[in-house]
């Protein structure tokens, strides 16, 4: 049994046998509970509340009858060529069994009927229907007429051949078609030598999947590069790059969008969003309403429950998570938000929703990407007049931010700005009342234009700017000392197509550093929000400031101010260094270690000041997923020159290998092998695994029962449940501990028919 069934709605129980329920009907009843359950019934008011649907089964087809009459050319089955036609659409690794399509390519179908085609007397209409209130005047009702020869991009059919009974089509869609699922109707019209005239409708039992397609030049998504189709459309698994600038930490993850409760969510989420059903051929308009329905900070919820708190007891920590399937198989089955998830888990999951529908789209990741609440692109970090740090009143900095990109063209903005656009779906600044942020042109943001929808603002608030430093003193009283230039938004990353490196794409973001380009960008951009930049005053500086530091792959960290006097004169210098456990996010968690020496240093004179941190003193008292960050503050009495900085520190991550036979057959278990080696110079205790594939049931929580030494290797031997669709898989494992997480490893196997 597929685990759709999980969460389909079944039937109520009764004395007498209950039929039946097609697959269809299923995704209809679905439909309906969750809309009821997360809108409510009471929409009076709210839009018109008449639901007639004139397709509906017990509808009055006014003019179509269903009893017999002579003349009538009545379809006795369709046989839509699912096979042929779902591989000449790219979709045959859909999970769902039916008929599924791109818009704008054609496809095949053979009618039966219970008499012989009469050209001249019988008339034939294909009607494809989707939504909750289908009309024709809404596009959700579509008349495909018969033509001669079908057209690329319009709707269509031609009769290929007469076969008796049977006719074989070519059918045409639109390039700019609804996307989504629709019913299939035959309306068929005899009109007898005598002039009767006798009509008949038929319904075709399954639905039709119709998705976007990057493969036609006349759709809005049109992806011109067929090794970039493939990455972010068909690729279903995929590296996500955390860490900090220059140590980076790669997440593998199984986006999965074959699985058949992938499509499924994508459509209840639209469904979900209140998105029009005529609105739903627009990439635009899916893309913005699909971002606001991942997270659940809405009052009518959403996929995922944000947590940055390191405290994950009641739910699934965001680090355990290897793929998107198991988060919205227990959305679907639960009609609440999923806890937990972080940024790069938001992201991941549009990910896999948006390539589920055909939409081009990439996981992006920001290295110390700005919260900058006032668009004003200056992030203030604050310091007692003592060089103590102000933690609490800084703008947030996180080591890294990951987002989405989807590519398609924007006919509603200035000429240029088609191609890749940005999107944010985690939960962080409310925009037009809701918690979402885009999608935003990539062009658009590199230039400074942040007046051009949507959310630009916010996102070039997020990869440009300049770190300012303030003195704040017992009455609250603030003057800036220190600016640090182009701080936020380094190393823009993202997954190469094709490999599995990491691609850097800052360029597309951002002009050069210290550019004409840049400075007018930002000055373009400053202009739009209701901040004046401000310049801190001139200071003599003649003791020059080097911060260093270095993390080791066994836990140790060290941080080391370095001060030279440049002067003729002797100087006195108060030096503080604190070592703080702190989240991704630069929230604050733990106060860990500090120094705070006076030193004294002679003309031409250099000293250094060095904080050591063993992983004996940090890594057993935090929270699993948080790391170091050091603040250092160097102020000079007899000139008043203040030098201040914060320096983030992650430790190197265990080594973690998967490795496979190298294939299995369909169908069959295998065993996958997975070894972790602790590179920490303190045992690992409490360890689980997490593992998954494209195609494979997840297996979470597997405990490793003893701890794991220092320089210790361990191996478990894990056997995977069947997979469910052929071809070469990679299988995504995670490890975490009390010590430590985002360990990842990645194998690979090529599943094969059963030889047998």
């Amino acid at each position: 049994m597929m685990h759709r069934e999980k969460y389909d709605i079944q039937p109520e129980q009764s004395v007498a046998p209950v039929p039946q329920t097609s697959l269809s009907e299923k995704f209809a009843s679905f439909y309906g509970n969750l809309r009821t359950s997360l809108l409510g019934n009471n929409l009076a008011g709210r839009r018109a509340t008449d639901q007639e649907n004139p397709f509906a089964e017990d509808a009055q087809l006014t003019g179509f009858k269903k009893e017999k009459e002579e003349g009538q050319l009545k379809p006795k089955t369709i046989d839509l060529e699912k096979s042929v036609n779902r591989v000449a659409h790219r979709t045959s690794d859909y999970e769902i069994p039916n008929l599924i399509i791109r818009r704008g390519q054609e496809f095949q179908v053979k009618i039966y009927f219970e008499r012989n085609y009469i050209a001249p007397e019988d008339q034939i209409v294909l009607k494809f229907v989707t939504g909750s209130r289908p009309q024709q005047s809404k596009g959700s009702v579509v008349a495909v007429q018969k033509v001669d020869k079908v057209k690329e991009n319009a709707w269509g059919f031609q009769i290929l051949s007469v076969e008796e009974k049977a006719l074989v089509l070519k059918v045409s869609s639109d390039a700019d078609a609804i996307v989504g699922r629709y019913q299939l109707f035959v309306d068929t019209v005899h009109t007898s030598s005598q002039g009767n005239v006798e009509k008949f409708r038929y319904k075709h039992p399954d639905d039709i999947y119709i998705l976007f397609n990057p493969w036609c030049d006349a759709d809005s998504v049109f992806l011109p590069d067929e090794t970039q189709r493939q990455e972010h459309v068909l690729r279903e698994t995929g590296r996500i790059w955390l860490g900090t600038v220059g140590k980076y930490c790669v997440r593998p993850w199984n986006f999965g969008q074959f699985d058949d409760v992938c499509l499924i969510a994508a459509l209840a989420l639209m469904e979900k969003s209140e998105l029009g059903d005529q609105a739903r051929n627009n990439p635009l308009l899916i893309v913005r309403a699909m971002c606001k329905v991942i997270n659940n900070n809405e009052r009518d919820g959403g996929v995922l429950n944000g947590n940055w708190s390191g405290k994950y007891d009641d739910g699934v920590a965001p680090y355990a998570w290897n793929g998107s399937a198991a988060i919205l198989e227990e959305f679907l089955k639960k009609r609440k938000g999923v806890k937990y998830g972080q940024c790069w888990t938001f992201a991941a999951v549009e990910t896999t929703l948006l390539r589920a529908l055909g939409i081009p789209v990439r996981c992006v990741s920001c290295f110390r990407s700005a919260h900058d609440s006032d668009f004003s692109s200056t992030v203030n970090f604050h310091w007692t007049p003592e060089g103590r740090p102000r933690k609490t009143m800084n703008d947030a900095i996180w080591d890294f931010h990951v987002w989405n990109e989807a590519w398609f063209k924007r006919p509603d903005l200035p000429s240029g700005h088609d191609g890749w656009q940005a999107f944010d779906p985690t939960p962080q600044e409310c925009n037009e009342g809701v918690f979402t942020c885009g999608p935003a042109s990539v062009k658009a943001i590199k230039d400074g234009d942040v007046y051009l929808g949507y959310d630009a603002k916010f996102i070039f608030a997020e990869v440009n700017g300049d770190r300012l430093h303030w003195t704040v003193d017992s009455d609250g009283n603030m003057s800036a000392f220190k600016a640090d230039s182009n701080i936020v938004g380094r190393c823009i990353s993202t997954k190469a197509a094709g490999t599995i490196s990491r691609e850097d794409i800052t360029d597309s973001y951002k002009h050069a550093d210290g550019s004409r380009d840049q400075k007018e960008a930002i000055v373009r951009a400053q202009g739009m929000c209701f901040r004046k930049p401000i310049t801190p005053p001139t200071t003599k500086e003649d003791m020059e400031f080097i911060f260093m530091g270095e993390s080791l792959k066994s836990g140790e960290i060290t941080a080391t101010l370095k001060v030279k006097n440049d002067s003729r004169e002797s100087r006195v210098i108060d030096v503080y260094i604190a070592a703080v456990a702190a989240y991704y996010t630069g929230v604050s968690a733990v106060d860990l270690k500090e120094t705070s020496p006076t030193i004294v240093i002679e003309p031409s004179g250099e000293s250094a000041v060095c904080l050591k941190l063993n992983p004996t003193e940090y890594i057993n008292s935090c929270d699993t997923d948080s790391h170091v960050n050091v603040y250092a503050c160097g102020i000079v009495k007899e000139t008043g020159q203040k030098f201040a900085t914060r320096e983030v520190f992650w430790v190197d991550k265990p080594l973690l290998e998967v490795k496979t036979e190298g294939h299995a057959q369909l169908g069959k278990p295998f065993d996958v092998v997975v070894k972790i080696a602790n590179t920490l110079s303190l045992p690992l205790t409490g360890g689980v695994i997490n593992i998954e594939g494209p195609g494979m049931p997840r297996i979470s929580g597997i405990k490793i029962k003893k701890n794991i030494a220092p320089g210790e290797e361990h191996r478990e031997t894990i056997k995977m449940s069947s997979a469910r669709r052929l071809g070469r898989k990679e299988i995504i494992a995670n490890f975490y501990s009390k010590q430590i997480c985002d360990v990842t490893g990645v194998g690979e196997i090529e599943i094969e028919a059963d030889s047998q």
